[in-house]
């Protein structure tokens, strides 16, 4: 809240010049004892992870594990002895110009040809099966062009002992290809372990924090009475995120003759036959189908509105001064929650557009406590340090909501400043990590840590900073500000790290504010 500390890395406690100090810790009320006012209105997107579902091709999973199948077995009588032959013709090539006799067996071969290649260099035999595979007669064009990439066949682990000799499961079960293969292949595999990495974690954020502050003191007034401060904040929080079924994420499919699954093994990928059982238990495809229920949309919307009293004292020592503060909030907050279900048949449109009506919302009212404690050193080389401790909600003020109620757990965050009259540096870390409005499969928090300089000109103020958020990946948050004569202050955080909406790359956190400050 404010725009001073959000140019500043959102560093606030112990940062004595803002307006703001009822919200970032109430002790800031006397320790600059004058009257203060000011307004500010903020928008804030962060994303994690949901943006990368545009990039997902459910149909290329579908399409390219039926095309490797069918490379082995499909109606016009294409099989497995069909692959065996053409591996069989390259080993007899192969074998007959190295001096060797051929033996028959294609597994004997097979092991005879792997003992004298202990370097693996498998040229000669990929050589001999690309020859022999555009030379067969039972195979299909595109069958052929997907076992061009024959180069890329883990060889170590074939197998055509008697057992699997013209069996396609045998066979599928002992073909191995590494990735760069084959584009088609290598799309699916990046894809079912990104949508595995998606629905372990992610949300979409957007937020909107307004606020008008008022602070009420002199130093006659504060060292007689203290000081005091009240302001009202109301904001808007807009959460999504998918809560999935953990256990139904693996790509397994229904090849027409049977089951197969696809399996990430980190540099390559397999097939392996699997069941009808383990699709109908464990298939992200088969989880998509129908009125599945397996994999949800959950979508919050919270308005909280808050106006907190805030009273601060100072305590006067030797070496520096201690001031402390409390704040009590009345809290009201309206809040509605949405569990859509994802699957084929889900109109999101419509399901959003529901949730964007507000209707079946709930109001609640709730009291908050805010504590904090702001030590001002007072020693000749470091006579503007000051010190700063607050807990923020301390008595976990708890909502009503649709489906789960919304807990405001306290937060804790400390906060080092150097506050001259042209200078001011702040520096701020949550002690502890914060819950976000988020339903996601991996619990989501939040803890921050950030800092920056101010420069208080004339009639311009400049600051800039920049944030850290050590429990989500958004990269260093860089921020800035500008005032001009106080009425107009325009602040702005950005991610350095960025993700893809529609072919344009935006930051995955952005918070713009507006607002404008004055002191006497």
């Amino acid at each position: 809240m404010g725009n001073t500390s959000a140019a500043m890395g959102g560093a606030g406690v112990a940062l004595k010049h803002s307006a703001w100090g009822l919200y970032y810790n109430p002790a800031l009320l006397s320790s600059d004892p004058r009257v203060k006012m000011g307004y500010s209105l903020g928008l804030g997107f962060k994303e994690q992870n949901l943006a990368r579902l545009a990039k997902i091709d459910i149909d290329n999973m579908s399409s390219t594990a039926e095309r490797l199948v069918a490379t082995f077995t499909d109606t016009s009588g294409v099989n497995a002895g069909a692959v065996t032959d053409i591996v069989k013709d390259a080993l007899n090539s192969v074998l007959q110009a190295n001096g060797q006799t051929p033996s028959g067996n294609v597994q004997q071969d097979l092991e005879s040809y792997l003992n004298n290649k202990q370097d693996k260099n498998y040229t000669d035999i990929i050589q001999a099966m690309l020859g022999a595979i555009q030379n067969s007669n039972a195979l299909t064009p595109e069958q052929k062009d997907l076992l061009d990439n024959a180069g890329n066949i883990d060889y170590g682990n074939l197998e055509f002992s008697g057992n699997n000799a013209g069996n396609v499961a045998g066979l599928l079960q002992n073909i191995t290809i590494k990735k760069g293969s084959d584009a088609g292949l290598d799309k699916a595999v990046s894809d079912i372990s990104a949508v595995q990495d998606i629905l372990k974690s992610n949300n979409i954020n957007v937020l909107s924090q307004n606020g008008v502050i008022l602070q009420i003191s002199s130093k006659t007034m504060n060292e007689k009475l203290g000081s005091l401060g009240v302001a009202y904040f109301a904001s808007v929080y807009s959460s999504m995120s998918i809560k999935a079924d953990a256990s139904r994420m693996r790509l397994i499919l229904n090849g027409g003759n049977g089951y197969y699954e696809l399996v990430d093994n980190g540099d390559s990928f397999s097939y392996k036959v699997s069941s009808q059982d383990d699709y109908e238990k464990y298939s992200l495809l088969a989880s998509l189908e129908g009125n599945s229920d397996a994999h949800k949309l959950v979508a919050t919307g919270f308005v909280l509105s808050e106006i907190p009293v805030g009273y601060a004292r100072t305590f006067y020592f030797k070496h520096g001064n201690l001031n402390i503060g409390v704040a009590g909030k009345l809290m009201n907050a309206i809040s509605t929650q949405s569990q859509i279900n994802i699957n084929k048949n889900t109109d999101f449109e419509k399901e959003l557009n529901n949730l964007a009506s507000f209707e079946n919302t709930i109001s609640s009212n709730q009291i908050g406590v805010d504590v904090g404690m702001l030590y001002e050193l007072d020693l000749p080389d470091f006579r503007y340090l000051t010190l700063g401790v607050v807990g923020k909600n301390l008595n976990s003020p708890t909502f009503k909501s649709t489906l789960t109620d919304i807990v405001i757990k306290p937060q804790y965050r400390m906060g080092i400043g150097y506050n001259s009259k042209f200078l001011n540096v702040a520096f701020d870390a949550d002690l502890t990590p914060n819950d976000l409005l988020a339903f996601s499969n991996t619990k989501q928090q939040s803890q921050m840590i950030g800092g920056g300089v101010g420069f208080d000109l004339k009639l311009i103020d400049i600051r800039i900073g920049a944030m850290k958020d050590l429990k989500q990946d958004t990269g260093l948050i860089l921020t800035g500000g500008l005032n001009l004569l106080g009425f107009l202050d325009i602040a702005l955080q950005a991610s350095t790290k960025t993700t893809d909406v529609q072919g344009t790359r935006i930051p995955q956190y952005v918070n713009l504010r507006v607002g404008g400050s004055f002191s006497f």
